[in-house]
């Protein structure tokens, strides 16, 4: 079976060198990224399954072991905090110790940061069984190397999922479909543009921006710009960062700056009296029984 190469070697990048950056969570080797899905048996849980990242050494960690201390941690994490600009949360959760450099965690992250800075403004009728929707959504569409074997970064699905329940949408209800739709089509091509190498902070932080904007044009929700940061993950990128390109590189000339003036939709998208987006409802969720 033959790995993988990057298309691009990218600023930052050594060349014949191990990955410097954090990579096999049980030895920190490189990883090697497959070309098909191979069987492979979990190094922490010893289950059985098929995957495509495994490091030199063999060692395979399955989706549910990857960052399991993180996403155990955050229900009560964003259950504790006041925060109600999702930028400045997302922000604290990406400094969290346990969270890994890479991996879907981040979208759990994205959805858990975006509705919970809502809740906590009191005004927009978000509550915490909203952010527990979300997440259950997110969990099931984001899974973690995706975003290069599918071309979907999991932090997509899991704001759309966010948008999806801030207006009930459902199968069938055509308008908030639709804009739930056209709001993942704009996050898709959003975090391509942060794709070389890849970067799931730089994903969720500009992926938090173009949702703002369009919370904004469709809802009239007003979410707080986002502060300037400056990335203090770059050493950790086990692809290598793409240094001064990156908005976040303290090497970048506008580190930090919000573009958030330009992300919203695209000129020509269609007409807001044609289509006019759905109504903001924050449609009341309830925990549903299991059934068969």
């Amino acid at each position: 079976m033959t790995h993988a190469k990057p298309a691009s070697s990218g600023p930052h990048r050594s060349s014949g060198e191990p990955t410097r950056g954090e990579s096999c969570l049980i030895c920190g080797r490189a990883l090697d990224y497959l070309d098909a899905a191979a069987d492979l048996t979990c190094a922490v849980c010893g289950r059985a399954g098929r995957g495509h990242v495994v490091c030199p050494r063999g060692h395979y960690v399955c989706e549910a072991c990857h960052g399991a201390s993180f996403l155990e941690h955050l229900p009560g994490l964003l259950a504790a905090t006041s925060e109600s600009s999702p930028f400045a949360l997302a922000e604290i959760l990406m400094a969290h110790p346990d969270l890994p450099m890479l991996g879907c965690e981040h979208a759990s992250l994205a959805a858990g940061a975006l509705l919970t800075a809502l809740a906590n403004r009191g005004d927009v009728g978000v509550t915490q069984a909203h952010v527990t929707e979300a997440l259950e959504r997110t969990a099931r569409q984001a899974v973690s190397a995706y975003c290069g074997l599918s071309g979907v970064c999991g932090v997509v699905p899991a704001l759309g999922a966010c948008y999806s329940v801030l207006v009930g949408g459902q199968c069938g209800r055509g308008p908030q479909t639709k804009a739930a739709m056209t709001l993942v089509s704009r996050l898709a091509a959003a975090t391509a543009g942060e794709a070389d190498p890849g970067c799931c902070k730089a994903y969720v932080r500009r992926a938090l921006q173009v949702t703002a904007a369009t919370l904004a044009n469709d809802l009239g929700v007003v979410l707080p710009l986002p502060e300037p940061v400056v990335c203090a993950h770059v050493q950790r990128h086990p692809h290598g960062c793409r240094g001064p390109l990156c908005t976040w590189h303290p090497e970048h000339t506008q580190a930090g700056k919000s573009p958030l003036a330009g992300e919203g939709p695209p000129a020509g998208a269609g007409s807001p009296t044609a289509h006019p987006a759905p109504t903001f409802v924050a449609v009341e969720v309830t925990e549903q029984a299991g059934g068969g």
